[in-house]
């Protein structure tokens, strides 16, 4: 008897971390992203990203070939949610936070973004 309530104690007790351990979902930040750069000829550009998925690292597309292209700049955040902006790619480096409906100006260089998962 003491065996078989031993054996429902820890099952119980191991349902109950599986329960109580969120699991890693991860969903998409609704609106857009817009952001500034540079071609190679000197040509500026507008970007924009749209519907990105939180918890997501996020290299700019103009900035993962070299990190001798010039930084974006000038971001303007239309997403539900905050963007943490990174200096260098692969989220590395110096990180500057944008607020949902914020802009940065043009001394805000970054290479790469993240959008952490939304509080509801």
């Amino acid at each position: 008897m003491k065996r078989l309530r031993a054996i429902t104690t820890a099952a119980a007790c191991a349902l109950a971390l599986v329960v109580a351990v969120p699991g890693s979902a991860s969903a998409e930040t609704q609106g857009n992203f817009y952001y500034l750069y540079t071609q190679a000829d000197g040509t500026e550009k507008q970007a924009n990203r749209e519907e990105l998925e939180t918890q997501k690292c996020y290299n700019l597309p103009e900035m993962e070939n070299s990190n001798d292209t010039k930084p974006a700049h000038s971001p303007d955040n239309k997403t539900e949610g905050t963007a943490y902006l990174y200096e260098l790619i692969d989220c590395r480096g110096a990180k500057s936070v944008l607020k949902k409906d914020a802009k940065g100006g043009v001394n805000l260089k970054f290479r790469s973004a993240y959008f952490p998962q939304q509080k509801v």
